[in-house]
């Protein structure tokens, strides 16, 4: 007798077979480093970043005299910057467990925002499958628990990418949650007719007949006739509160015709779609064992429904793992990387004339020409292969746009969905897995993660010094040594030679107003 493995119901997606890819290789040195330039004084390692914006904040223009740059050798880079690289979240099993708190998770991000050996401030967002409650609810608990400001631009729950349904669905049926707040979030997002479970028990309690509406039920439900309301859309948001109710409310929807309570379709297939805000079987709370989670209601529905009709259930699932969040994960992650490079350059604007010498300027320009190769003069047409890094200091008027991040740490707690969506689809995410949540020690997880550590703050340490060595490599390959500063009469006879090597003989004086003035000699 053969035994036939049968394949989970949670994993007939297809991710499994996808291939990550990764379009380009990006630049390791901080996003302020790569289009301002960082001006080292020849007397004095720490650098100061000349940044210059153009149009919109994140838009940068690099005049002539503002790419005139001497970078010169490190060992270690910890002037203040934005780092290239990001961080992304799961927050339950990460960052809080229940009502309580993990408290690595304070520091970590502590460090993350800047208060760390190399000064860099590393842009960060939060990916969760849970939900039931609004993005600003979520944020608020998070900066209350976490003692910073968390805003809604940092944060993806599993139901977020429902705000895409809004136009496509008339009569939306919104299940899971506490009482009528899922319903809230719903008419937040804009959708105009909402309903949930509780409403239909209260048209006819028979639908349900061993759970009796209690007071506080009957306080947050909508009068309706669901004989004659069609709904177009069950969109599972939360974990369920009432199995029972809920999975016979969804099944008697997915077999009516249409959409209408107390209809059946002969065919089985008139009924609305469904939508689940994400599939995790389990999740870990306070109690010493995981609790099962919307993956499993999921599972339950679809075997009743396989029962009756002989049928696979067809189902649409967001939250991690899945592509289409994957998408809107980096939608928002780049556009909180741009907002964190906009407070970065209000706070550090330096004008125009951070070079004042033009002569100088040209001289500098032609020193630099004769070292680096990679260098494009303004008349010419710059094309980037997608093999190479982003160029880091260009000659003339030139724009450029913010790249992807060179890599995306992931944090989590399940292989099942936090490892296996970091896998998953682009090569530049780097998978951690940490054993505050649902993955035990000893056990071997079914995804295996890039990295594994104790906590949030080992992994947060662990990626900063990853890469910082990186971003090291890279800044001395396209560095110089440092120069060697001559007297007066030591440059005497010999500056045309100065100028022609570019920057051997460059020294970095200061203004009266405390900017940096190229200078030659003492």
């Amino acid at each position: 007798m053969s035994i036939h493995k049968s394949t989970s119901f949670l994993n007939n997606d297809g991710i499994d077979e996808l291939k990550p890819t990764r379009a380009k290789r990006v630049s390791s040195l901080s996003l302020s480093d790569q289009w301002g330039g960082s001006m080292t004084k020849l007397t004095d390692l720490n650098s100061s970043t000349n940044l210059k914006k153009s149009g919109s904040k994140s838009s940068f223009s690099s005049s002539r005299r503002g790419s005139s740059v001497i970078r010169t050798k490190r060992e270690v880079i910890d002037h203040q910057r934005v780092a290239s690289y990001a961080f992304a979240f799961d927050i339950d099993g990460v960052i809080v467990r229940g009502p309580e708190t993990i408290p690595e998770a304070v520091e970590a991000l502590k460090l993350l925002n800047g208060e760390n050996k190399y000064n860099i401030k590393v842009p960060y967002i939060f990916i969760t499958n849970g939900g039931g409650r609004s993005e600003a609810a979520r944020c608020k608990e998070l900066s209350t628990r976490l003692g910073i400001e968390v805003t809604q631009d940092q944060v993806i729950q599993g139901h977020t990418p429902m705000r895409d349904l809004v136009n496509v669905y008339k009569n939306v049926l919104v299940v899971g949650g506490v009482g009528d707040t899922c319903r809230k979030v719903a008419e937040e997002y804009g959708f105009k007719n909402v309903y949930i479970p509780l409403d239909i028990m209260k048209w006819n309690p028979s639908v349900s007949p061993y759970y009796n509406l209690t007071e506080e039920d009957l306080k947050v439900t909508k009068d309706a006739d669901f004989s004659k309301i069609p709904i177009d859309g069950i969109l599972v948001f939360a974990d369920s509160r009432n199995w029972a109710a809920d999975q016979q409310i969804i099944l008697e929807l997915l077999l009516s015709k249409k959409g209408v309570m107390g209809t059946i379709s002969e065919t089985f297939d008139q009924g609305p779609p469904i939508y689940f805000a994400h599939s995790d079987f389990v999740w870990a709370t306070d109690y010493k064992l995981t609790r099962y989670g919307m993956g499993a209601l999921q599972v339950s529905i679809a075997a009743l429904y396989q029962e009756h009709t002989g049928k696979e259930l067809k189902v649409t699932r967001f939250g991690k793992p899945q592509r289409g969040t994957f998408r809107y994960a980096n939608k928002v992650l780049g556009k909180w990387r741009k907002d964190v490079l906009d407070d970065y350059l209000e706070k550090n604007d330096l004008n125009d004339d951070d070079l004042e010498d033009d002569d100088v300027a040209e001289q500098v320009d032609e020193g630099l020409r004769k070292q680096n190769g990679d260098f494009v003069d303004s008349d010419s047409e710059d094309e980037e292969d997608d093999d190479e890094p982003l160029t880091v200091q260009k000659l003339g008027q030139v724009s450029l746009d913010l790249p992807p991040a060179s890599t995306v740490y992931f944090v989590g707690d399940t292989p099942e969905s936090d490892i296996r969506f970091a896998n998953s689809h682009d090569t530049s995410w780097h998978s951690i897995l940490v054993k505050t949540g649902v993955y035990k020690d000893g056990s071997v997880p079914k995804y295996q993660p890039k990295h594994t550590c104790e906590n949030v703050l080992e992994a947060v340490k662990y990626a900063i010094e990853r890469e910082h060595q990186l971003e090291l490599k890279e800044w001395n390959e396209s560095a110089v040594d440092v120069p060697v500063v001559k007297t007066e009469k030591e440059v005497v006879g010999d500056d045309e030679e100065a100028v022609s090597e570019g920057v051997d003989r460059l020294k970095l004086s200061n203004r009266d107003d405390g900017k940096p003035k190229a200078t030659f000699g003492l």
